[in-house]
């Protein structure tokens, strides 16, 4: 029995919208395929007439440049289910447990979720899920809408951006991702009508998912971020090998170009060249890492703050350190600390 017809809306601002409850398990599956969800293989391991799926979706545009379009997804299932699904090809699944019980294997490993736990449903692995009265929110986004996002971001090459995991790399990441999800939902939900009309809007809310989702998750582009010395000349490597060993030091820029057997101004020429930044940007961007990872080991309790540790590092002005800090991490520096 379907309890309430699909309502669907394409509107001015590029958007559409989705609302349906059925008790109908054969008529859920239609309308979840009908998403995108295509390789979704629902079965009932309980009463039949626990079942009901409720949900609301929205489909935002893509931006002609690369990016989108993206849905996003809330999803009810009421009863006991297991669930087989394997994203198509270009489809990443992005999800975070509401409430209720639910469990995933990806042939990999088994993860129990909580509610609030963050995970990621990738091309390549067969997803057997078990769930009893679950409810998600769901981003379809396709790889290669990641992939633009991280060739930007990181020099990946575009058709090299691969997922190793569903599990978020860390709590901090997992939560910037659900807040960031529920930032870009609300803005598209409740903005004024007609903001998602604008292709600069829609491409900031795609972008900003993106990136969050590159964070959050382990992958590709993380690798090229973690292991910078992989590209470019010998000397331009042992340059930046001086500078992470000795980041905890005071520099010269001429001390570090002897060592690494170039000049001064050929140095500079590299980090020009192969990374498009200069060596002493470089070696902020590697403290910056580090009061990262301090930041995260830090407990206010024991009076840690965020001023001691950009300090630490070299950053001298506090509000300096957190319009950095932001830029790179997406949150301020103090959220880090108290999490």
């Amino acid at each position: 029995m379907v309890r309430s017809a699909p309502r669907h809306r394409r509107d001015r601002w590029s958007q559409a919208r989705t609302s349906v409850t059925t008790t109908d398990l054969d008529r859920a599956r239609e309308l979840l395929r009908a998403l995108g969800y295509t390789a979704h293989h629902p079965r009932l391991s309980g009463p039949a007439r626990r079942f009901v799926l409720d949900l609301t979706s929205f489909e935002l545009a893509g931006t002609g440049a690369g990016l989108g379009p993206v849905g996003i997804d809330r999803i009810h299932y009421g009863g006991l289910l297991r669930v087989g699904y394997e994203p198509d090809e270009d489809s990443v699944v992005i999800g975070q447990l509401v409430s209720g019980a639910y469990e995933i294997d990806d042939g990999r490993s088994t993860r129990r979720l909580a509610a609030g736990d963050a995970f990621l449903l990738a091309p390549g692995h067969d997803h057997r899920i078990r769930s009893s009265d679950k409810s998600v929110r769901l981003v379809r986004i396709a790889l290669t809408t990641l992939g633009r996002v991280a060739a930007d971001v990181t020099g990946v090459a575009p058709g090299g951006l691969r997922f190793h995991g569903a599990e978020p790399v860390s709590p901090v990441l997992a939560g910037h991702w659900g807040a960031t999800l529920r930032r870009v939902a609300a803005q598209v939900l409740l903005g004024p009508d007609g903001l998602t009309e604008h292709v600069l809007v829609r491409a900031q809310a795609i972008h900003e998912l993106s990136l969050a989702a590159l964070a959050a998750f382990p992958n590709t582009a993380q690798d090229l971020l973690a292991d910078p010395h992989r590209t470019g000349p010998a000397a331009l490597r042992r340059a930046m090998a001086l500078l992470d060993a000795h980041a905890h030091e005071p520099v010269s820029m001429e001390d570090i170009a002897e060592r690494a057997g170039v000049g001064v101004r050929a140095l500079q020429a590299a980090f020009r060249r192969h990374r498009d930044q200069t060596p002493t940007a470089y070696l902020r961007q590697v403290r910056l890492s580090h009061a990262h990872r301090d930041l995260l080991a830090a407990d206010p309790a024991d009076g840690a703050t965020v001023a001691a540790v950009a300090a630490r590092w070299g950053f001298g002005h506090p509000g300096r350190f957190a319009v950095a800090y932001r830029a790179v991490y997406g949150f301020p520096p103090g959220h880090t600390l108290h999490r």
